[in-house]
């Protein structure tokens, strides 16, 4: 995620949901590391005050700390496991990039979700291949968005938010500790610097447009 992508979605938490409250299905949640170490503002802008009228439950196929429910939600199985936490809030971010089939995920989230429940769907629209474990390269357009959502969500907002470049938004830049981190676990920054694949990624970084697409919406 971003930074202004999840203050996009801190806007959503402000003008949408002040006045409600239930359980919050948070799936594609990662892990506590992820969350407190690698981009910390996910806790900060979205989790946090989020937490302060929904009662938050973290899905993911990962068995870690943090995760209270480990299942994949595109399987019939899974479902039924995320069904039974009651939610009535989806908050489903940066993940439909990293499942096999996208539209499976997609079709997946309409059949999963009664009328009335709430939506916060968000992911990459222009961002660098980066698999977790794949990444199919899901960037959709406005209209896609559109023709895959409206049928069966009534769509509160949608947009495209801008974030600069891949390198100034990246994690690296926007967490000192992350950055130790990640050199830490790949060796020496000397060393990195004498990689070519490092120096090539860096340089395209400094220059790939980093976008996100968000999106607000109530099922119908």
């Amino acid at each position: 995620m971003l930074v202004k992508e999840a203050l996009k979605i801190y806007k959503y938490i402000n003008e949408y949901l002040k006045d409600k409250n239930g359980v919050a299905i948070n799936i594609g949640s990662s892990t506590a590391d992820f969350i407190d170490v690698s981009q910390p503002y996910i806790r900060r802008y979205v989790l946090d005050p989020l937490s302060e009228n929904f009662k938050i439950k973290n899905v993911d196929i990962k068995v870690q700390d943090g995760v209270d429910l480990v299942s994949d939600f595109t399987t019939q199985n899974g479902q039924e496991l995320i069904k039974k936490l009651g939610g009535n809030l989806y908050l489903i971010s940066n993940l439909l990039e990293h499942i096999p089939d996208y539209m499976v995920g997609i079709e997946s989230i309409k059949s999963m979700l009664k009328s009335g429940d709430l939506l916060i769907l968000s992911g990459p629209k222009s961002f660098p291949y980066h698999p977790d474990p794949i990444d199919n390269m899901f960037r959709p357009t406005i209209k896609e968005l559109q023709e895959y959502f409206e049928d069966d969500f009534e769509i509160k907002d949608l947009q495209i938010v801008k974030s600069g470049t891949v390198f100034f938004s990246s994690v690296l830049m926007q967490n000192p500790k992350s950055t130790g981190k990640a050199i830490r676990s790949k060796g020496s920054l000397f060393n990195l610097m004498l990689n070519p694949r490092f120096i090539l990624r860096m340089i395209r970084n400094l220059f790939y447009p980093a976008t996100a697409f968000c999106m607000f919406a109530v099922k119908k």
